[in-house]
């Protein structure tokens, strides 16, 4: 199974999701940039945190890679039971009525229902929405909103 989840999320979001997370895995390893669940002995799963830089959040993702694996089955299972336990943990705490800026359709709103925006994001957002921006990538022409 190969999946992944995007989301925007603050620090502060960011620290309630790795509270949550660390009931859920074995380990969890900060490197700069990439956070690594670890479950079992070898399966990982990938968390990397939204990121902000001159009043724009960037996207963050968790994901899961197992496609090519060769991890023993119960790993295998318990990597994925873990990823769905931290992706409807998103689901249920955060918001999902995220549209963008669609540069090929004079910049019509269009609904995006697969990132997902935390609480305290959406508060950041909604308190200088003008000047707080959502972006999927620094390179991305994606930006979103809040929005439908």
């Amino acid at each position: 199974m190969d999946a992944e989840i995007q989301f925007f999320m603050t620090k502060k979001d960011e620290e309630e999701f790795l509270l949550y997370a660390k009931k859920i895995v074995d380990a969890i390893d900060k490197n700069p940039g990439i956070i690594d669940l670890k479950v079992g002995d070898t399966a990982l799963l990938i968390f990397t945190p939204s990121s902000e830089e001159d009043n724009t959040l960037y996207a963050g993702k968790l994901e899961i890679r197992l496609g090519n694996s060769e991890l023993p089955l119960k790993e295998l299972e318990q990597a994925q039971k873990a990823f769905r336990q931290l992706r409807n943990w998103i689901k249920k705490h955060y918001f999902s009525r995220l549209a963008y800026h669609d540069k090929n359709k004079k910049n019509k709103l269009t609904p995006s229902r697969v990132h997902w925006l935390g609480k305290d994001a959406k508060k950041w957002k909604e308190e200088q929405p003008e000047q707080h921006h959502l972006k999927l990538s620094r390179t991305s022409w994606m930006e979103f909103d809040i929005g439908f």
